[in-house]
């Protein structure tokens, strides 16, 4: 019996502490399907292992455009239960401790502007589109648009933008505190790669707890989130990386 070749949803790759992972499903604008999520949590499964930044980019013309509609057209609200369709799988790009940058060109939209939302870092190039047009479909953002969103947002602009389903330009994510970095249609890559780059230099350790505590800003009261804040900071005083760059810096202010 002949084996029958396996496809590959995504790619990874790793140099200078820098991971890409991409999206690797053109023909269908790389759509969530639960093989591409499961397949994203393998991928980066102890990626900081293997890097101190993780960006994730799409093939062709988009980032992500949603979840695999025909996936969902097959299911109840029995089976999307018992089936645990958009598991916690979904939620292993949330989990990663290193940073994490989007680079989106084209469309982000549904599941694929989820996507790009977890990540702390989003590039984007002049054509991109990014939206939830769930509700002309009879449903909702299922993986944490509503709650994303709203926190970068208001809930006043994000209502406006998930019950409308209208697109948003990466001009319009930008000014709205979305989108960090618009850039040329041609030069995501280099300009995030270079972003990447200077972001892995610094000490590992050091970005591990900014990442958290930045996070933590989005969840907890502003005390709690000062002493969490604190005792991360003092935490970094017996590094290596603190005892050797304070010196250094001393030596060179002498």
């Amino acid at each position: 019996m002949q084996r029958q070749a396996v496809i590959m949803l995504t790619k990874l790759s790793v140099e200078d502490s820098v991971a890409v992972l991409t999206l690797n499903n053109p023909g269908k604008m790389n759509a969530l399907s639960s093989d591409l999520i499961r397949e994203i949590g393998e991928k980066i499964s102890n990626i900081e292992q293997k890097a101190n930044v993780l960006i994730i980019t799409g093939e062709g013309r988009a980032f992500a455009a949603g979840v695999n509609v025909a996936e969902i057209d097959r299911h109840s609200c029995e089976s999307a239960l018992k089936e645990d369709f958009i598991d916690y799988q979904w939620e292993s790009v949330a989990r990663v401790k290193i940073p994490t940058i989007a680079a989106v060109s084209g469309y982000a939209l549904g599941g694929g502007f989820e996507l790009a939302l977890m990540c702390d870092i989003i590039v984007a190039t002049e054509n991109s589109k990014f939206g939830f047009p769930e509700v002309n479909l009879g449903i909702m953002p299922g993986m944490g648009g509503t709650q994303m969103l709203t926190r970068i947002v208001g809930s006043k602009l994000a209502s406006r933008i998930i019950m409308t389903g209208n697109f948003l330009s990466a001009t319009e994510a930008k000014e709205l505190g979305i989108v960090s970095e618009v850039v040329s249609n041609d030069g995501l890559i280099s300009g995030v790669t270079e972003l990447a780059r200077s972001i892995a230099e610094k000490p590992a350790l050091s970005l591990r707890l900014i990442k958290e505590a930045i996070n933590l800003a989005q969840n907890v009261g502003l005390t709690q989130g000062m002493r969490s804040e604190r005792l991360m900071f003092r935490s970094l005083f017996s590094t290596r990386d603190k005892n050797e760059k304070v010196k250094e810096f001393l030596k060179s202010s002498a």
